[in-house]
């Protein structure tokens, strides 16, 4: 009798257990302890071109190019021939240093290492990241990576130098080509409206303007149910004819973020509170496999020890102090026009202290400054020297030479090379025409696995595998 009880007992228990409601993760959270991964990979069959993307960063910084006003040199040099700007504009071939092995140093001490051409990367398992695939384009000059809004995949440049995430909107269609992507707010359940809009105003007029937004942003399996956003309906043709990206996700402190009529806080203010750690990293690679990791330091992707570097965060950007410099195996040189950096993926040239430029490119055989493409350029059959930056205090990072020799320019047009009889390049390391900070952009970042953590804030940096 008492196995006969205990036999229904068990059974009503058992039917009760099962019978419970699945507590299933709502769509719109983000769960804690999370970190995830978005790839992006190398677009081979694109050219880089050094006066446009120079340009773009003068534009970004609303910095006027203005030789005289930095007393760089108009050269009398063959290269700066105002009749032949083919041989700066137009396409051209990467030279073939851009994808050589890379030297760099941290902490003082000399690592040399390779990029590989592997075609994914490592990640960790299935139950602590989510990764999408991402790609990366025009050459290294701009990394993008899907980003899904409103389950609509739109491929945003994230951009550690803003706080505006912003997407092409669908009334611009009609205005650019068919292959873009253009966010609908039609085809999202939920899309709401925020009263506010956003105006970027860049140095030449280059614009985009629009209205503000919310709606569910997924990146890499990291849910924001209502992130607010700008949907453009009215942008310059430099937007609309940049057909790699749709728009930008911004990486900067909130503080810095410009929609009206206040700040509002960006995708990674929202998720940091529910990841493993308040990080996320960049390991920007040439011609492999790189990624954007979110909520977790990855110990296998950087080698040495890692570098910790005080960020003022003050102005709203990854801030930190860079006041010494080294040109090939020179030692060090204190310099005290410009003495604040900021690291930006968005960006993809180092934009420097004038005092820096004018030394490194003295040390540069047959360099000169070109006023038809606005910067320095010099031989491709050159090898330029590895240029080290002191970060903070105590720390140095050296990047290598073959990734300061950034595009070749002419090689496409027989009558350059006849009239030369050489190939131009452009240098990756470009004057900040004397503003207030010097920007390390992608030609600095993608030697170094970094780490952009809010606590402190601080910067990690290390020697990227």
């Amino acid at each position: 009798m008492h196995l006969l009880l205990s036999l229904a007992l068990f059974l009503v228990l058992g039917y009760n257990a099962l019978a419970l409601p699945t507590m299933h993760r709502p769509v719109h959270h983000v769960r804690r302890s999370r970190s995830f991964q978005i790839d992006r990979f190398k677009r081979s069959d694109y050219v880089r071109h050094g006066q446009r993307d120079l340009q773009k960063a003068y534009r970004k910084y609303g910095i006027i190019a203005s030789a005289s006003s930095n007393n760089e040199p108009y050269s009398s040099d063959p290269f700066d021939f105002e009749p032949f700007v083919w041989g700066f504009g137009g396409s051209g071939t990467p030279s073939d240093s851009a994808t050589s092995s890379n030297s760099a140093t941290t902490s003082g001490t000399a690592t040399t290492t390779s990029d590989s051409t592997e075609s994914q990367t490592t990640a960790a398992s299935s139950e602590e990241t989510g990764s999408v695939a991402a790609k990366s384009v025009q050459g290294d000059s701009e990394f993008v990576s899907p980003v899904l809004i409103g389950g609509q995949t739109i491929s945003l440049d994230f951009d550690t130098g803003s706080a505006d995430m912003w997407v092409l909107g669908s009334s611009l269609s009609s205005k650019a080509s068919s292959d873009r992507k253009f966010y609908d707010p039609k085809t999202s359940s939920d899309y709401e409206e925020v009263d506010g809009s956003f105006n970027i105003q860049y140095g030449d007029n280059s614009y985009a303007n629009g209205d503000l937004a919310q709606d569910l942003v997924n990146i890499g399996g990291a849910i924001v149910p209502k992130q607010v956003f700008g949907i453009a309906t009215d942008a310059s043709s430099e937007f609309l004819q940049d057909t790699a990206s749709d728009g930008l996700l911004g990486l900067s402190f909130s503080k810095l973020n410009s929609f009206k009529p206040g700040p509002q806080k960006t995708f990674f203010d929202n998720v940091a509170a529910d990841l493993e750690e308040p990080v996320f990293t960049t390991r920007l690679r040439t011609d492999a496999v790189g990624e954007y990791g979110f909520g977790v330091i990855d110990h296998s992707l950087y080698q040495g020890t890692m570098a910790n570097i005080s960020v003022d965060s003050s102005a709203g950007f990854w801030a930190f102090k860079s006041a010494a410099y080294a040109v090939g195996n020179g030692e060090l040189t204190d310099f005290d026009d410009v003495t604040t950096a900021i690291a930006d993926t968005g960006t993809t040239l180092m934009l420097l202290s004038p005092t820096v430029v004018k030394a490194y490119y003295a040390q540069v055989s047959g360099a000169s400054y070109a006023s038809s493409v606005g910067g320095y350029v010099f031989p491709c059959s050159t090898t330029p020297p590895n240029l080290t930056m002191k970060l903070g205090d105590s720390f140095t990072a050296t990047v290598p030479g073959a990734y300061i020799n950034y595009s070749q320019r002419g090689s496409e047009d027989w009558l350059a090379n006849s009239f030369f009889f050489l190939a131009v390049c452009m240098g990756g390391v470009q004057s900040n025409q004397g503003s207030n900070m010097q920007i390390f952009g992608d030609v600095f970042l993608k030697s170094f696995y970094v780490v952009f953590d809010q606590r402190g804030p601080s910067l990690g940096i290390a020697l990227t595998k």
